[in-house]
């Protein structure tokens, strides 16, 4: 392989591939699955990635028989992507003819050699502390892949996992800032109503307050929205 085609490869997955990872990082899960199968001694790749225990199992890969595959495997909860997301280890080289593979993956194993595959192995896809998937490479052949390609597709996915770990810290930093800044306008507002309304009823700022506060409990609405109503002259509060 070219130095140019890794440059390339490391460079789509750190800009997370064709769509943004924060708002869909389904183009990042399909360029780690192209990637893999391109570099990696032609076997085929299939990406599982879980967000959280909550979301159903994002699946992407280079066929469609495979990717059925990898998503029924993700419900069943039995096959080396699970396996590698669960420990956060890699799974090595698996012959799919052997007793292990016939043991641990019973459902799996048998769908994937219908397809013509003969080996399989999973790497995890650490995301920041978590490990939230994994990459698993399917071979037709006998020959077991050397050390150094499945040390390559670590790194691809660790880049992967890079990527979908910063996304998701700017998508937390974003929500932050979100948060911070309604809670400011808030308290402008808030501190406008006092105000203002002090002033329309000759009463203290602590005596507005205490209005606006009473009136929001009784209706069970926000003191923020009562708040705007009453500088913009929409709610006419009297003194109680």
């Amino acid at each position: 392989m070219s130095q140019q085609r890794l440059a390339k490869a490391f460079v789509d997955l750190a800009a997370g591939g064709e769509t943004t990872a924060r708002s869909d990082p389904t183009g990042l899960l399909e360029a780690l699955a192209t990637h893999g199968t391109e570099l990696l001694g032609g076997f085929a790749a299939t990406v599982v990635y879980v967000p959280d225990d909550h979301a159903a199992a994002q699946v992407a890969g280079t066929g469609a028989d495979l990717i059925r595959l990898a998503r029924d495997a993700a419900v069943w909860g039995e096959w080396p992507g699970q396996q590698a997301h669960r420990t956060g280890h890699p799974v090595p080289d698996t012959q799919l003819d052997g007793e292990r593979a016939r043991r641990d993956w019973p459902r799996y194993t048998p769908r994937a050699l219908e397809l013509g595959y003969g080996r399989v192995a999973a790497l995890p896809l650490h995301v920041g502390a978590d490990t939230l998937g994994a990459l698993v490479l399917l071979g037709r052949g006998r020959t077991a892949p050397r050390p150094e390609l499945l040390e390559l597709g670590q790194s691809l996915t660790d880049v992967a996992g890079w990527t979908l770990d910063r996304e998701r810290r700017l998508s937390a930093s974003r929500a932050l800032a979100d948060q911070l800044g309604e809670a400011l306008t808030s308290r402008v507002i808030i501190e406008q109503a006092k105000g203002t309304l002090a002033a329309r009823l000759s009463v203290t700022v602590d005596e507005a307050f205490r209005l606006l506060r009473a009136h929001a409990r009784s209706h069970r609405r926000r003191l923020s929205e009562v708040a705007r109503e009453v500088v913009e002259h929409r709610l006419d509060l009297r003194s109680q």
